[in-house]
C-alpha cells in the first residue's frame, strides 16, 4: 500500500468519524524539503517526503497509536536540531561528528519517533532514556509500514483496536470526552 492510499483510510475515517478533529494540515512543498534537506545535512526517505507532500504533520491529530502526532517540516528541523544536544559520544549513530542520520518525525510529550535515514527505521528516542529503542518488528521497518497498519485499523469495523508489537493495545476512539468528535488513540 502507498503512503497516499494509508492517508485515504485515515482521512476517510477522520471526516466520517472525528468531524470535530482541527483539519489535517495541507501538504508541505518540494522547495521547504529540499530547505530542510540543507539545513539539516541529510535527506528523509522517500515515504517520509511523500506523507509530508500529502500532509505537512498531522496538527493536533494523533495519528500513530499510542498517541504521536506526526511532525511538520518546520517542527522536524526544530526537535532534529534539539536532538543534536542530547547525543551521547558513544552513540552508534554519530559517525565521527556527524549527529544527523536519526531524524525526528512525530512525538508523544517528549518522546520522539525517529527515522533512521539510511535504512527508513522507526525506532523511539527519549531525552530522559539513553539510546534509542529499535523493534526488529517489520511495523516499524519504515513509516509508509506504520502508516499502513493505522489506515487497516481504521478501516476496519468497531472497535478500531490496534495491538502493537510490544503487546500494547491501543483503540481508536472519537468518543473520548476530553476530545469528542476527534481521533484518540485510548489504551482503556
Amino acid at each position: 500500500m502507498s503512503v497516499d492510499e494509508a492517508w485515504e483510510k485515515i482521512e476517510r475515517w477522520i471526516a466520517r468519524h472525528a468531524p470535530e478533529a482541527e483539519p489535517l494540515p495541507g501538504p508541505c512543498s518540494r522547495r521547504e524539503l529540499d530547505q530542510l534537506h540543507d539545513r539539516i545535512g541529510v535527506r528523509l526517505p522517500g515515504d517520509v517526503e511523500q506523507s509530508l507532500l500529502r500532509h505537512n504533520g498531522s496538527g493536533s491529530t494523533d495519528i500513530i497509536p499510542i498517541g504521536y502526532r506526526l511532525h511538520s517540516v518546520q517542527d522536524i528541523e526544530r526537535k532534529h536540531l534539539g536532538t543534536l544536544r542530547y547525543r551521547l559520544e558513544d552513540d552508534e549513530y554519530r559517525l565521527g561528528n556527524d549527529s544527523r542520520l536519526v531524524v525526528p518525525i512525530a512525538e508523544l510529550n517528549v518522546s520522539q519517533l525517529v527515522v533512521d535515514t539510511r535504512t527508513g527505521r522507526i525506532g523511539g528516542w527519549d531525552p530522559e532514556e539513553v539510546g534509542y529503542e529499535w523493534d526488529d518488528d517489520p511495523l516499524w521497518s519504515s513509516l509508509s509500514s506504520v502508516l499502513e497498519f493505522v489506515g487497516n485499523v481504521l478501516a476496519s469495523q468497531s472497535p478500531w483496536i490496534a495491538q502493537l508489537p510490544n503487546g500494547t493495545v491501543s483503540e481508536a476512539t472519537y468518543m473520548d470526552p476530553d476530545f469528542p468528535g476527534t481521533l484518540v488513540w485510548t489504551d482503556d
